[in-house]
């Protein structure tokens, strides 16, 4: 095996574990190993399945003293796996799908985090990613922790795979 396809075999490997699509550089594959400590701040194995009767699904795992102990002024990437079937767009839902954070600082300012994704089809498929630098105040609640469907009640929506995790491609900030 050439070094070629083995660093590529170690980004793609970066790029499942983080959920991301990014383009990893040699530097970036040595910062990621060199902090590597991969946590999924939400709890294994939930998922948001609407052929179960739910539109919205709550996230467990989170909580006021991981954020901040760990999360406070870091970047973060979160990633889920989406399906959808039945989409019609409407003025009266979101037309979205994804979760988001609602968290109180301590000078009871709201912050709001998380992946959307906005389909432009009837049926489809997608990896959602984002990443995003979370705000260095201490929090006092997680007021929610939720994943979504907010497009037309009537649609089939699954999402699965959901993650949080620090990024240290992005330094950790």
């Amino acid at each position: 095996m050439s070094l070629i396809e083995k660093t590529t075999a170690l980004a793609d490997g970066f790029r499942s574990l983080y959920g991301t699509t990014d383009k990893y550089s040699l530097a970036d594959m040595k910062t990621a190993l060199s902090g590597l400590q991969i946590h999924n701040f939400f709890d294994k194995g939930q998922s948001l399945d609407t052929t179960k009767g739910d539109n919205t699904k709550g996230l467990q795992g989170l909580t006021v003293d991981g954020w901040n102990q760990y999360l406070r002024g870091k970047v973060v990437t979160f990633s889920c796996d989406i399906e959808w079937s039945g989409y019609i767009e409407s003025t009266l839902v979101g037309n979205r799908i994804g979760f988001e954070i609602q968290t109180t600082d301590t000078d009871n300012g709201n912050h709001w985090n998380g992946p959307w994704y906005y389909p432009h089809s009837k049926v489809g498929s997608t990896h959602l990613s984002l990443t995003q630098y979370l705000s260095d105040k201490t929090i006092k609640s997680v007021d929610s922790c939720v994943a979504y469907n907010q497009i037309n009640s009537t649609a089939t929506v699954k999402i699965t795979n959901i993650k949080m995790v620090i990024n240290p491609a992005e330094g950790g900030k």
